[in-house]
């Protein structure tokens, strides 16, 4: 009997029988059954553009909402000054317990009218700004509201400095006369002599004192609101330029 060696080579016929799995299979499984993860979209230039124009608009709204609410502040204390310098010389006019006149026989009421007048324009300008750029109006868009308040900021300068100009050139020309004045500039002739002065003429001087500087401050207030409405403008027009190449709307500027 002899022995036969056991072959151990591979027989074609079974080996293909046999399944077969290599990487690619694995690999081209693994594709198939999961969706490919897409890449975010680039960010283009115009869109760091369009998000620029939006922060430029935000903060153009909330710079004016902040200059409005500084004018309508300041526009209040000055009313109340020249109100209460005002409502003292009336009080003081016809004093018995001075046997002399108090005030000279010319008061000229001018100016203090003039500031009462500006304090009043001035709040019912930031008031009306104050509505128009907060509250759901047709006024509430980009063209409307960088109109409302381009008209507001140069008629409040307009009225801060001709109300400087006119009550400062009243109260200069009326400083060295005996026989006619302002309130400010008579009652602020009695500063430096104590208790010889009438007891409310120091009250009267720093109120109209404190209102004319005020006004002065206003001028600095609205010249900064101009330059916000000439910028108002370039952010609108930069905002209708987006907007008419499709790149979106906005309705606040």
């Amino acid at each position: 009997m002899s022995f036969q060696p056991f072959d151990i080579s591979p027989n074609p016929a079974s080996e293909s029988k046999r399944p077969r799995f290599s990487a690619f299979r694995f690999g081209s499984f693994s594709s198939t059954s999961r969706r490919p993860s897409q890449a975010p979209p680039a960010y283009s230039p115009d869109d760091k553009l369009a998000t620029r124009n939006q922060l430029h608009v935000k903060v153009l709204h909330w710079m004016r909402i902040a200059i409005a609410s500084i004018t309508l502040l300041v526009s209040i204390v000055i009313l109340a000054c020249a109100a209460s310098a005002l409502r003292t010389y009336t009080s003081t006019r016809y004093h018995a317990e001075w046997v002399l006149p108090l005030w000279p026989s010319t008061v000229d009421l001018r100016p203090t009218h003039a500031l009462i007048a500006s304090g009043v324009i001035l709040a019912i300008a930031s008031i009306f700004y104050l509505i128009a750029a907060l509250a759901p109006t047709p006024l509430r868009s980009t063209r409307p509201l960088n109109l409302t308040f381009t008209i507001l900021a140069f008629l409040s300068l307009f009225i801060t400095i001709f109300t400087t100009v006119f009550a400062n050139t009243i109260n200069a020309r009326l400083s060295n006369t005996t026989q006619a004045g302002t309130l400010a500039s008579w009652t602020c002739k009695w500063q430096g002599f104590g208790s010889v002065a009438p007891g409310r003429f120091a009250e009267i001087c720093t109120t109209s004192i404190a209102a004319l500087d005020l006004v002065i401050l206003m001028i600095v207030i609205e010249s900064f609101s101009v330059l916000l409405a000439g910028w108002g403008w370039w952010v609108g027009a930069r905002v209708r330029k987006e907007a008419a190449g499709g790149k979106g709307e906005v309705t606040q500027v």
